[in-house]
């Protein structure tokens, strides 16, 4: 036996708390309109497990997400700014984390903060799995220590007499070659 449904009717009644009125409210099926879910075009991230004692920030798609030991090393909370940056030591670029009330971005109930553009794509070649670590040159900054292996490639060493070349020092170019080897005749 197939059963189909011809017709369906609801039937709402509301109680007003001040008046004590019952108000009635009925609908038959034809008056729904079908609900679609929309899908999102991008897959949604979820939140990754918290049960890391260590201090860790992940890179997910347009957010960093910080775990509840980075937020107790941190001492942030939601709705403070929290900017990340990348500083140059020496040859070496260190992306960082601190809180910057004008050009942060709001930390979220759920310790997230946006990262989005060339910020996120410049975070992401240092990893995605981040140990949040205090910075010691510099109070309530925190260095963020990628899983990605380091880049040597772009680093190319100079030796110190070429780099830093003493300038009352003659410079003597010995090729072999004398002035009675060269010929001056111009022929025209």
């Amino acid at each position: 036996m197939e059963l189909e449904i011809q017709s369906a009717k609801l039937v709402l009644s509301i109680v007003d708390k001040e008046t004590g009125e019952i108000i009635t409210r009925e609908a038959t099926l034809g008056d729904f309109k079908e609900v679609k879910k929309s899908s999102s075009s991008g897959t949604r991230t979820r939140k990754p497990k918290d049960d890391d004692p260590n201090p860790k920030a992940t890179l997910l798609e347009g957010k960093i997400q910080l775990n509840n030991a980075a937020m107790e090393l941190t001492g942030w909370e939601a709705e403070m700014k929290i900017d990340i940056r990348f500083l140059k030591k020496g040859r070496v670029i260190i992306p960082v984390m601190l809180e910057d009330p004008a050009k942060g971005n709001r930390l979220t109930k759920t310790n997230t903060i946006s990262c989005r553009g060339s910020k996120h794509d410049n975070l992401a070649e240092y990893g995605t799995v981040f140990e949040v670590v205090a910075y010691e040159e510099k109070e309530g900054w925190f260095k963020l220590v990628g899983d990605a292996p380091q880049k040597e490639d772009d680093i190319i060493d100079v030796p110190e007499e070429i780099s830093n070349p003493d300038e009352n020092e003659d410079i003597n170019v010995d090729d072999g070659i004398e002035a009675g080897d060269i010929d001056f005749d111009l022929d025209m």
